[in-house]
């Protein structure tokens, strides 16, 4: 008798995996939110998989801009994507619609410049996938 729950039991097992994983997505892309380091949180840039938006907000009105830039590898290039949102806190964020294929990794950073030539500065990155 316990052989047969056990052969039952696993068969069970088998057949709940197979299922779940002819229902999951060949790959499915992890969205992307990080802030500047600074204890304001005075930038933030996100990347959402679902039509490959990247956007870069500026978050405190401080004078800085937000700058950021999203980073991947595809089969053709290497992909260095910068974005800033030049109009101050409070209004728009700058956006950017790319064209990532599925499955690849990107990195995205968000820092604060004075001005367009200014150092980068608080900056932080976050991994997602498109």
């Amino acid at each position: 008798m316990k052989f047969r729950t056990k052969t039952l039991s696993g068969s069970f097992l088998a057949g709940a995996a197979a299922v779940l994983l002819a229902g999951s997505p060949a790959s499915a892309g992890t969205d992307v939110y990080v802030d500047t380091s600074d204890p304001w949180n005075s930038a933030a840039a996100g990347f959402a998989a679902e039509g490959e938006i990247f956007t870069v907000c500026d978050n405190r009105a401080d004078g800085k801009r937000a700058s950021g830039r999203i980073i991947w590898v595809g089969s053709d290039a290497s992909y260095n994507i910068p974005l800033e949102d030049t109009n101050g806190s409070g209004n728009s964020c700058a956006r950017k619609d790319l064209s990532i294929a599925e499955g690849i990794k990107v990195t995205v950073e968000i820092c604060v410049r004075d001005g367009a030539n200014g150092d980068r500065d608080y900056c932080a990155s976050k991994h997602g996938k498109s």
